[in-house]
């Protein structure tokens, strides 16, 4: 039981770190109108499609096997790689050191990247071994 809850619970507050940051306390630079946004922009929207689709996985997380869950965190630790990739290989953000994109975004986002990777690693190592 407590694998289930922390196998679906972790996801579920990293997801929605990840989906609502760069929106909210680790904001992107804003769009004006008449004006090309910005690569952060991209970044941002990017970012919240992923963390949807990994909080969405942590709540199906709550309700299945042990096993099924084990593929589930499998693919929450694959978009994890994903919210890093996004803002420093894939998009980027803005190429302004000073900017608070640069500053504040990035690294949030490889922060709760990593954070994902890691606790959907030991999900999959603390179900693969109690579905055995």
């Amino acid at each position: 039981m407590k694998n289930r809850i922390l196998g679906g619970i972790v996801p579920i507050v990293l997801g929605a770190l990840i989906a609502v940051g760069p929106q909210t306390f680790a904001h992107v630079c804003e769009v004006h109108e008449g004006k090309m946004p910005m690569a952060c922009h991209y970044t941002a929207q990017a970012a919240l499609g992923i963390g949807i689709v990994i909080a969405v996985l942590g709540l199906i997380a709550l309700f299945v096997d042990g096993r099924i869950r084990a593929g589930i965190n499998i693919a929450v630790a694959m978009l994890g790689a994903l919210v890093i990739a996004v803002p420093t290989v894939l998009i980027g953000v803005c190429k302004g050191a000073m900017m608070h994109c640069h500053m504040v975004t990035l690294p949030t986002l490889i922060v709760l990247g990593v954070l994902t990777i890691v606790f959907a690693a030991i999900d999959v190592a603390l179900d693969a071994r109690h579905a055995k």
